[in-house]
């Protein structure tokens, strides 16, 4: 079967998702009814998808390090070989490179430590460079980050998984506009219900014990 058909097979079958994650009870569909779905995927589709999902998959090992997981991810990142994909990964990574920065001043580490902060993309040495400005002297590169800081200073586990899930998914959003029956398309229904599973299996306790864990622990998970 032609890989354009099997995509429009595929994406045909599963239902639309919201137009926003938090109002969603559930997920349109089961992932045991979405992994039968993917079934469709080519082998190299299938493993591609895989890597992506084992990057940005909620629950990372908070006993490994900052650098350990950053090397790892790096390693997978390199063999995500569609461009845009490779995009919206490195973009979540460079996401949670921010956070964490966020995370490692908020838990009062000395700024002379910071060298030993990692991270992905564009922005570590710049949040190196600036540790002692406000929001890293960043801000007006980063639209979310004020907001992100004021929350995260607050210690708002729930706002702040909320509007950061929301970033998310708008972005997801905005490049899903230009992809309907592709690869991509495919990736970013996956995505965007792993985000609507998050959300709706949401446990406020519970996830004030995983952002406290997270804080103590390294790189967050968004």
């Amino acid at each position: 079967m032609h890989d354009r058909f099997k995509y429009i097979l595929l994406l045909s079958s599963l239902p639309l998702h919201p137009k926003s994650f938090i109002t969603a009870k559930q997920t349109p569909v089961s992932r045991i009814q979405l992994d039968r779905r993917l079934a469709l995927l080519s082998e190299g589709d299938a493993a591609e998808l895989a890597r992506i999902e084992s990057i940005l998959r909620w629950g990372k090992n908070v006993d490994e390090t900052d650098l350990a997981s950053v090397k790892a991810n790096i390693q997978l990142l390199a063999l995500i070989q569609h461009p845009i994909l490779n995009h919206i990964v490195s973009w979540r990574l460079e996401l949670r490179t921010v956070l964490s920065a966020l995370r490692i001043r908020q838990a009062g580490i000395n700024p002379a430590t910071a060298n030993v902060f990692y991270g992905f993309g564009k922005w570590p040495e710049l949040i190196k460079k600036n540790w002692h400005e406000k929001e890293f002297g960043i801000s007006h590169l980063i639209p979310w980050l004020p907001e992100a800081n004021k929350l995260f200073e607050a210690g708002d586990s729930l706002e702040l998984e909320k509007f950061m899930l929301d970033l998310v998914w708008q972005y997801y959003a905005r490049l899903g506009n230009d992809h309907y029956f592709d690869f991509v398309a495919v990736v970013i229904y996956v995505l965007r219900w792993d985000l609507i599973s998050r959300w709706s299996s949401y446990d406020r306790d519970e996830a004030k014990l995983r952002f406290d864990e997270l804080v103590n622990a390294g790189l967050l998970d968004f």
